[in-house]
């Protein structure tokens, strides 16, 4: 549980909070119950990111987050419950339905050894154990069980029948080495898998 003593108003982010800076920590807001309260997914690792804190930023993407000062939370496995200060009703809460929770990337708690942040990810170059190289990752999209990285191929490499994407889970069992550091991610992609893609 966490309260603060903020302002009552949500402030609109600062101007340095721009799209490389930010990081989505949950997903999805939606209503729950009476006075405004919110509940989302939060992203993977097992981490609590909202101890210790007096806001978050909310909104559909980086450029349009608003900043809420956090009244109160509560974690219960991958769902967070929380007031955000200000907001006070159901309909003060409807329009938030469907937004992230951001927070900027250089205050987020180290994930255990083995997990990453998607901003560590996105921009990575990815090769094949038999150093074919496959592009690089655009997103990391949620899917509810392995995220799965969206690949944007060199050009004239595969994907021409995938609306130009490639799609490969981000199961341990095929990404073998991912290393921010070197900007690469080593991939070892079932048989037939490449193939769907024109490899």
């Amino acid at each position: 549980m966490k309260s603060s003593t903020d302002g009552n108003a949500p402030e609109e982010a600062a101007g340095g909070a721009g799209p490389g800076t930010l990081a989505r920590v949950a997903t999805g807001l939606r209503l729950r119950g009476a006075g405004g309260r919110l509940t989302a997914t939060l992203v993977r690792g097992g981490i609590d990111q909202f101890r210790g804190r007096e806001w978050v930023l909310v909104g559909r993407g980086p450029e349009a987050a608003t900043r809420y000062g956090i009244e109160e939370y509560t974690i219960y496995g991958r769902r967070i419950a929380l007031k955000l200060r200000g907001v006070d009703s159901a309909a003060g809460a409807e329009p938030l339905v469907g937004a992230d929770i951001l927070l900027p990337c250089n205050g987020l708690v180290d994930l255990p050894e083995g997990a990453y942040y998607i901003f560590n990810l996105v921009g990575l170059r990815v090769r094949t154990a038999q150093g074919r190289d496959l592009g690089r990752v655009r997103a990391v999209i949620e899917t509810g069980g392995t995220p799965l990285l969206e690949i944007e191929p060199n050009t004239g490499a595969g994907a021409s029948a995938t609306g130009g994407v490639i799609l490969i889970p981000a199961s341990r069992s095929i990404c073998k080495v991912i290393d921010p550091a070197a900007g690469s991610v080593l991939v070892d992609p079932p048989d037939g898998l490449l193939e769907l893609y024109g490899f």
